[in-house]
């Protein structure tokens, strides 16, 4: 049987069958609160991963949501990166400790923030449809956030809805920007990868092999026994973005044949790789992006995965081209330095400015 990627830094889920029982607090009592939910997502049944159809998420509800029963709030949607699950925000990065101070200097106006878990057994679906992987956009953008909707007293419309993720889910919330306009007006991407097949994420990186040769449950549990990350992100890029459901047992179409150890492209397999990342979706979707409330990218020139940096600006320059409006950050720092402050500093502030918080 598959071993599945665990990173659980938290593991208790509530079922939800009403908001009153959700009161698992967190922080302290002038603050908000963080409650833990199962959601079910029929998006994701079928997928060939495995996957289970539900989705968890940690919510922040803010210190007035209780107070003041009558309120409504605008929400924001978090999305995490590869490996990681929604524990990243609350035990690394501090998001409800930010939130807090935010809401109570009276620097963002009181929402909600929704946290939701998208791992896989090799780290994440890419917030993408996929027959293989499942329909995580799908997932995200009709079934949590209808769940979000009905079951909390949200501003339920675009203007008040936000994505923000980072890495993996900085990848995300650009995907659901371009295909999902309707449901998210506000978006910031933080260090978002996979935006273009470049540097590390090209097939110099000899990953793309080691991946390719997985032929079974053992040779992948050698890789994650290994620690060696690149192989496994590679079969949940090549699940995500080229699936193939009639090629087990990684159901993933690699646009290349490996012949004496040497990478040999198909030529139309690999041009239509391409054409699932973002540098060359950006004019199909550029009435899309250009109709957000706000859209912004954010990396560090130092990231340790090359193509992020790369990817960002190349995917910066393409919205210039097509007259996109839109913010760039680019700053000093890695993968993951300066990202708590950002969300505080720049992030949050940013994107609840452009919120809609009707009287």
């Amino acid at each position: 049987m598959w071993k599945l990627l665990s990173c659980g830094l938290i593991s208790a889920l509530i079922v939800l069958s009403s908001p009153d029982q959700l009161l698992a607090q967190t922080g302290d009592q002038t603050g908000g609160r963080v409650i833990d939910v199962d959601v079910p997502a029929p998006a994701l049944r079928g997928n060939l991963l495995n996957s289970p159809s539900t989705l968890s998420a940690a919510i922040y509800l803010p210190p007035n949501y209780d107070q003041q029963p009558d309120r409504s709030f605008p929400v924001v949607y978090l999305l995490h990166g590869i490996f990681d699950d929604y524990g990243v925000w609350i035990e690394n990065f501090e998001v409800p400790s930010i939130l807090d101070r935010l809401i109570a200097e009276g620097e963002i106006p009181e929402l909600i923030m929704v946290m939701p878990n998208a791992g896989n057994r090799y780290g994440g679906g890419y917030y993408r449809n996929s027959p293989v992987s499942g329909n995580w956009a799908d997932a995200i953008a009709d079934n949590l956030v209808g769940f979000v909707d009905e079951q909390f007293r949200t501003f339920a419309d675009v203007e008040s809805r936000a994505v923000v993720g980072h890495s993996m889910g900085g990848y995300g919330a650009l995907n659901l920007a371009m295909t999902r306009p309707e449901i998210f007006s506000v978006v910031w991407a933080l260090s978002p990868c996979c935006l273009a097949v470049n540097d590390d994420l090209s097939f110099g990186n000899d990953a793309w092999q080691r991946a390719a040769a997985v032929t079974g449950p053992d040779a992948l549990q050698d890789l994650m026994d290994d620690g060696d990350f690149y192989p496994i992100a590679v079969l949940g890029i090549v699940t995500a973005f080229s699936p193939d459901v009639e090629a087990p047992p990684i159901y993933g179409d690699f646009p290349f044949d490996t012949v004496r150890g040497e990478i040999i492209l198909d030529d139309a397999a690999f041009d239509r790789f391409l054409d699932e990342f973002p540098v060359r979706q950006v004019r199909e979707a550029r009435e899309n992006l250009r109709n957000m409330r706000g859209l912004a990218l954010g990396v560090g020139l130092g990231d340790q995965f090359l193509h992020i940096p790369t990817g960002t600006l190349e995917f910066s320059q393409r919205l210039g081209a097509e007259r996109i409006p839109h913010r760039l950050d680019v700053y000093a720092g890695d993968h993951r330095q300066h990202v708590g402050e950002r969300l505080e500093n720049i992030v949050f502030p940013w994107v609840a400015e452009r919120l809609s918080v009707p009287e």
